[in-house]
């Protein structure tokens, strides 16, 4: 991982970051309290009706993976816990941070909140598959795995749009050609502004660490599961798991041994059985009903 020198090095490069948002400083305060009643984090977080009902949104999708209607936000804090509700508030404020006309592009014709999306749905089905109590950080770390995208194109709109249409027409991949060129690339910056907003550091690893990197090791960060399924899920939103024939040695996915050499290996060990279980993923959100941003 990059030190907070180098990350402060990095910001300074690009400027300011956004600030975080009250409501998320107040949930993240206000939840790390121990015992804290239910009521009371209900009655903070409906101060703000439009995230409340973003959070019952995410909360209800196909792509969350829940069994039975969340209705109220009462309703989400007993069932999904006060961790992963406000694991989904973070989420949403990030997103909601960032979205502007200035990022429309990137969100809307490029695709990247449907990709997001689909990592966050991978993510969460692996975490649950795999029993790792994740707490919500699933879906939310693959939902934000790219952010940084979003503040390199905010921050430095001519610079970075030249290296990403470069990307794309050289073919080669965009984290690459941002080092190349920026000495650092869009994970860096994921990374930075979860720091500045103070949040977990598992989260801040895990938006780190989605791709592989020489200064960051996965066994190193604070929570090596959360990455691992991040990192295998990113891999497998781009892949097409419905071809006839399909040869599971030439997915990405089933094949990246660092990320599923942390998790549990138990009839997952071959390509094969992984590419099993990430189709059957991919068959489930096949027509899902996505949540809409």
């Amino acid at each position: 991982m990059k030190s907070k020198k180098e990350l402060d090095k990095i910001i300074a490069s690009i400027g300011d970051l956004p600030s975080i948002p009250k409501v998320v400083a107040q949930v993240m305060e206000l939840t790390e309290k121990p015992g804290v009643p239910v009521s009371e984090v209900s009655a903070l977080i409906e101060q703000d009706m439009g995230l409340t009902a973003k959070l019952l949104k995410v909360s209800n999708s196909s792509y969350y993976g829940m069994r039975q209607v969340i209705g109220t936000l009462k309703l989400a804090l007993v069932i999904l816990g006060i961790k992963e509700v406000r694991n989904i508030v973070v989420g949403i404020s990030v997103m909601d941070t960032l979205k502007d006309p200035s990022t429309s592009f990137l969100l809307n014709e490029e695709g990247l909140w449907d990709h997001s999306a689909s990592v966050a749905s991978f993510s969460k089905k692996l975490g649950v598959q795999l029993e790792l109590d994740l707490q919500g950080e699933d879906f939310i770390a693959g939902l934000l795995h790219d952010i940084g995208k979003l503040v390199l194109w905010k921050q430095m709109p001519d610079e970075y749009e030249e290296i990403y249409h470069a990307a794309k027409e050289q073919e080669v991949p965009l984290f690459q050609l941002e080092q190349q060129e920026l000495g650092f690339d869009h994970a860096d910056i994921a990374a930075a502004l979860a720091a500045s907003w103070s949040l977990p550091d598992s989260l801040t690893d895990a938006l780190s660490c989605h791709h592989p990197h020489d200064d960051r090791t996965m066994a190193d960060c604070a929570n090596p599961q959360l990455c691992a399924v991040v990192r295998i899920a990113n891999l497998a939103a781009r892949e097409d798991f419905q071809l006839d024939g399909a040869d599971p040695e030439s997915y990405a996915s089933c094949t990246e041994e660092v990320a599923w050499g942390q998790l549990p290996s138990a009839g997952l060990e071959t390509s094969q059985q992984r590419f099993d279980l990430l189709k059957q993923f991919a068959d489930e959100m096949v027509g899902a009903q996505q949540f809409a941003y």
